[in-house]
């Protein structure tokens, strides 16, 4: 009789190595209220579109949220958003507690 399928055990081999993940990223804030919102284009697809919509959701969700849109941040193009120590010192500068990026509809 055939095992049932629930109850298959796969092994996959990874060539890379190590499977670990470690955190890469700051932890999620837990409330927006009162923080600093910062919109990071990655110029890659309808920024300009996306941004006002999360904006406004955004706004009516938390009202005392300060949101700084993308053409305010100071990375005004891929060339800029590609230099990480120009983005990290524009963050630092607005004062952003949360960092919205790489949105997509």
């Amino acid at each position: 009789m055939e095992k049932p399928i629930s109850s298959w055990i796969m092994e996959v081999f990874r060539p890379t190595g190590s499977v670990q993940v470690t955190p890469l990223h700051a932890p999620r804030v837990a409330d927006l209220n009162g923080k600093t919102i910062c919109e990071l284009s990655d110029y890659n697809w309808r920024w300009e579109m996306t941004f006002p919509v999360i904006r406004e959701l955004l706004q009516r969700q938390f009202p005392t949220a300060k949101i700084i849109p993308w053409d305010q941040l100071g990375v005004p193009t891929r060339e800029a958003m590609e230099n990480l120590e120009h983005v990290a010192k524009m963050v630092k500068e607005k004062g952003c507690q949360a960092v919205i990026v790489g949105n997509a509809a």
